[in-house]
């Protein structure tokens, strides 16, 4: 199996105030539940059956990385909706390896946790400005204890990282969670495959924190036992566990979804309608953001696995913990912004340590649309503009796909359009945002460089 080519996207975007239309588009799979399936699958000796797999640049990263660490990836079909993962039952490659993880942090904190089994891996990427600036320090620390030589870069631990593994054991172990959910994760990930077991302590709190139950209901599902608080701060792993193969059926995205959610409920025709199917109901994230919508007074209804939103609503102003929602944030900031009165959005430390600063870069490109914001260290408020914005400048992704996301709803509710640069990173997690929206009703058109050149 090599690695899929994503498509030629544009560098370069012009979003035009639209009317959205009466639309059920599909939506992506998630990410979160195919890149833990797809781990575990590679850890499981046998075959296992990934159905329905996201296909984005982060879940090629995570092959990529299956495949580094010896298992074997192909399609059942052409049309790539069915994954077959043979599995190692332990990761194994005798000589060094290196791993490029593109711009995936997800990816790169999982790996970096089961390359610790490695004799040595490298774990790089081509997102320097990116990725290579987030912090890993916590995740090598607690690695270090478990006997492995980490070699990071800069004080942080950001990547390049070199893991060697020969040594390594099990035992106690500490890690901080207030930084990062992922660092847990890439812990519980390795701990089954540890001679001694592992206890992991949680200190300085928890992110994130419905992630790390899917960490935890993925594991189970893939035959690993596992003992914990309820507060997620105390972990116990016995070892001498083996991962099963197992048939994985992945749901669609909620972060995906809300981009979507949020562009209608952001609309001011009535006769908008956005039906969205395969949303698992009962998950965490999920059912959040769906009262999120509510609570902003969005004209939102479930059925099962099926949600509608109706547009043409007048939204107000909410305040919402963000954190168990902390990737539907951006978009969920740029609906606020058409709503009537004052939104608080807390609890968002972390969103300055994703692809962007998800605070200030977020804040900083929707004024200059015309938006009126203003971000804090945890907290983003946001003054509501329901006549809309004025627009007429261009903005930049910052490298980000969920700020473009963001970017492009206000563009639809904007008197003038928005130019929106780096419109390329959308393929992180949505390579056909651009398309569906334009499918949706949104006025979209690539520029050529002539075009989006400054006059």
């Amino acid at each position: 199996m090599s690695d899929r080519l994503s498509p030629s996207l544009p560098s370069t975007v012009m979003v035009s105030p639209s009317n959205l239309l009466p639309s059920q588009p599909e939506i992506p799979s998630s990410k979160y539940y195919t890149l833990r399936y797809a781990l575990a699958a590679a850890l499981a000796p046998g075959e296992s059956r990934i159905i329905l797999p996201a296909h984005s640049d982060d879940s090629d990263a995570l092959f990529r990385g299956c495949r580094a660490l010896g298992a074997e990836l192909r399609w059942e079909d052409e049309q790539e909706r069915v994954l077959l993962i043979r599995g190692t039952g332990r990761p194994y490659q005798p000589a060094p390896v290196t791993i490029n993880v593109g711009n995936a942090g997800a990816v790169a904190r999982l790996l970096i946790g089961l390359g610790a089994l490695l004799p040595e891996v490298t774990i790089v990427t081509d997102h320097p400005q990116s990725l290579g600036k987030r912090p890993n320090r916590e995740l090598l620390e607690a690695l270090i204890t478990l006997g492995v030589q980490c070699e990071g870069s800069g004080l942080e631990g950001c990547l390049p990282i070199t893991l060697r593994g020969s040594a390594i054991h099990g035992g106690r172990v500490t890690v901080s969670g207030a930084r990062s959910s992922q660092f847990l994760s890439a812990l519980l990930f390795l701990a089954p495959l540890l001679p001694d077991g592992l206890e992991i302590d949680v200190v300085d709190g928890l992110k994130s924190q419905p992630l790390v139950r899917t960490t935890i209901e993925v594991l189970q599902e893939a035959g690993i036992q596992i003992e914990y608080d309820t507060s997620l701060l105390y972990f116990r792993i016995a070892a001498g566990q083996h991962y099963q193969p197992r048939e994985f059926q992945i749901p669609g995205d909620y972060p995906s979804a809300a981009a979507l959610l949020a562009a209608y409920a952001a609309s001011t025709d009535p006769t908008s309608q956005l039906t969205l199917s395969r949303l698992r109901p009962g998950d965490e994230v999920g059912e959040y953001l769906f009262a999120t919508f509510q609570r902003m007074g969005a004209d939102i209804q479930r059925t099962g696995d099926t949600i509608v939103l109706r547009g043409g609503r007048r939204l107000h102003g909410f305040e919402i913990d963000g954190d168990p929602i902390t990737d539907c944030i951006p978009v969920v900031v740029a609906a606020a912004c058409f709503a009537e009165g004052e939104s608080r959005i807390y609890n968002v430390e972390s969103l300055h340590y994703k692809e962007s600063d998800r605070i200030n870069d977020l804040c900083a490109e929707l004024r200059k649309a015309g938006c009126t914001l203003e971000p804090g260290q945890d907290t983003i408020i946001i003054h509501g503009r329901p006549e809309g914005i004025e627009g007429g400048v261009t903005v930049d992704g910052h490298n980000d796909h969920r700020l473009l996301m963001a970017l492009a709803i206000a563009g639809l509710r904007s008197q003038r359009g928005l130019t929106l640069t780096g419109a390329e990173h959308i393929a992180k997690s949505y390579p056909h945002f651009f398309e569906e929206l334009r499918r949706c009703g949104g006025n979209i058109r690539s520029l050529t460089t002539k075009e989006a050149r400054p006059s």
